[in-house]
């Protein structure tokens, strides 16, 4: 497989005074150029993950670059030679149509973070060149307000989860974790306040979008899409298919790019077919495990209330305020065994890590008032909860997005004696 390193661009806005972008955009590994601050990132990743590593700077919908004319070359170029050591670099120009030959200009485009391309004209070609093997790049939309739902699908972002915020929409997969597709369906909750369900794809756009996402997450086979027939006594395969959640009204949907030998009757469900020549679907049993990419949009949080009764206590779901990126590294530090709860064959470990808890809400994946056995529960239930901080005096629980003890969040960590926070193992 082709390693190399990625060249990332973020646009911002033709002005004469210094931007943001521009402020920000110092360091050996970076060079602003024209409007474009160009990122060099190493060490070598492949393209799949290139895809969806320009996150240097939110807002701004960054993309690996694209060669648009002799002086985005020599800029990249420049930038290139304080960068020595690697003898190429990614670019954005991918095949329109994944399942032609490659060896002809015409055929390529300059792929953007959500799908859409152009036709370029600039095609600066090596000798011999093009030739068939792919050259990639992807680019990016002029700067946007940074959300509350991009910022928490970043922190979201670690070895185990692959994210990717395109057009207020925040895509999440876990390789390792795969299920029935029913269960799938009802799993999409790891955003409290947003709407969570498997992702809908109705647009060639939405579909280069998931499979670079699936892709990757290094899934080589199928990722379970929100795409199915509701008649299950239908034996049509190729009409009546809809848009489903696990709660809204089901939409219908006329996006159905075929693999070939698809669909299949008596598969009612659709899952990407990763890597597939062109992108497609495919249809596939509901008895099978597979990964599922999620999707989450809407609103936000909000804040809500349900007056307790003498058996449950009161719940109250806070709104998330503004929060600040953080880097996910590897765990680390001294625990010590908090509790266990288990559901089934399935079994949460939870170690006790330090006293206090964080402000810092772009960490938290809810907050509510509940006794600590039901916030034990409901971190258990939650696959993209790490850990939990808890109150047993104001039954104060907040499950967390991040791993208390992994830098930097150890050092954000408010030290308060009446807070005990939790690792999940």
């Amino acid at each position: 497989m082709l390693l190399s390193l990625a060249i990332l661009l973020f646009v911002s806005p033709t002005v004469t005074a210094v931007t943001d972008l521009q402020a920000r955009c110092n360091g050996t590994d970076r060079l602003y150029n024209g409007t474009s601050c160009y990122v060099f990132v190493g060490p070598r990743i492949n393209i799949n993950l290139a895809k969806t590593a320009c996150n240097h700077y939110l807002g701004y919908s960054g993309h690996i670059v694209h060669m648009r004319d002799a002086a985005t070359q020599a800029a990249v170029l420049q930038a290139a030679t304080t960068n020595a050591g690697y003898d190429s670099y990614w670019l954005g120009l991918e095949l329109i149509n994944s399942s032609a030959p490659t060896n002809a200009s015409t055929r390529y485009g300059n792929y953007y973070r959500n799908g859409t391309f152009v036709i370029p004209t600039y095609f600066p070609w090596g000798p011999s060149q093009p030739v068939n093997n792919a050259l990639y790049n992807k680019e990016e939309a002029l700067k946007q307000p940074v959300t509350d739902l991009e910022q928490k699908c970043v922190n979201l972002k670690n070895s185990s989860v692959f994210t990717l915020f395109v057009t207020d929409v925040c895509y999440v997969v876990q390789p390792a974790v795969t299920k029935f597709y029913n269960d799938a369906k009802v799993s999409c909750n790891a955003l409290n306040g947003y709407n969570g369900h498997l992702a809908h794809v109705r647009t060639m756009s939405e579909l280069w979008v998931a499979d670079a996402v699936l892709k990757a997450a290094n899934i080589a086979t199928y990722g379970l899409l929100g795409i199915e027939q509701t008649n299950l006594s239908s034996t049509d395969p190729y009409n009546g298919w809809y848009l489903t959640t696990p709660t809204a009204q089901s939409i219908p949907t006329t996006f159905l790019p075929w693999a070939t030998s698809n669909p299949a009757a008596g598969r009612p469900t659709i899952a990407v077919k990763t890597g597939s020549y062109p992108k497609s679907f495919v249809t596939v049993n509901t008895t099978m495990f597979y990964p599922y990419l999620c999707q989450y949009d809407g609103p936000g949080p909000s804040t809500t209330t349900t007056t307790s009764t003498t058996t449950t206590p009161t719940t109250t779901i806070t709104a998330a305020g503004a929060c600040t990126r953080a880097t996910t590294t590897s765990a680390g530090g001294t625990r010590t065994t908090a509790a266990t709860t288990t559901t089934g064959k399935r079994m949460s470990k939870f170690y006790h890590y330090s006293f206090g808890y964080y402000t810092n809400t772009c960490y938290w994946l809810s907050q509510s008032t509940v006794t600590l056995s039901k916030c034990l529960k409901m971190c258990h239930e939650n696959e993209l909860c790490f850990g939990l901080s808890y109150n047993s005096g104001t039954n104060d629980c907040q499950l967390l997005a991040i791993i208390a003890s992994a830098s930097p969040y150890r050092a954000e960590l408010t030290a308060d004696r009446q807070y005990k926070t939790l690792i999940r193992e």
